[in-house]
């Protein structure tokens, strides 16, 4: 799947394996794990429903975007991007990452 970044920031940190260890830390593992998976797949579709991952719609503020577990709390915020329908996800084959958040 092809991943842009909400902002140069965020991308200079997620592209960056010393940045995301500076960032965040404890879930350095994790994060990296979940971006492999974001790249390695060919659409959203491919990215399971199931821990750990647990890909899932989000609403309210982040309405149109999906959510990508990677603690306990803590989430990617994905939001499709390009052509795509949205009730297709097998269509989705870009993706902004929005923030890193827990919106909980």
């Amino acid at each position: 799947m092809k991943i842009h970044y909400s902002t140069k920031k965020l991308e200079k940190v997620l592209t960056s394996m010393q940045q995301i260890k500076k960032h965040y830390g404890k879930d350095f593992v994790k994060i990296t794990n979940r971006l492999s998976e974001l790249r390695a797949a060919d659409n959203l579709k491919q990215i399971p429903e199931i821990p750990p991952p647990r890909r899932h719609k989000l609403f309210g503020n982040y309405a149109g975007c999906w959510g990508i577990n990677f603690s306990k709390n803590d989430r990617i915020i994905i939001q499709p991007t390009g052509d795509y329908d949205i009730n297709d996800l097998s269509t989705i084959t870009e993706v902004i990452i929005v923030t890193l958040e827990d919106y909980h």
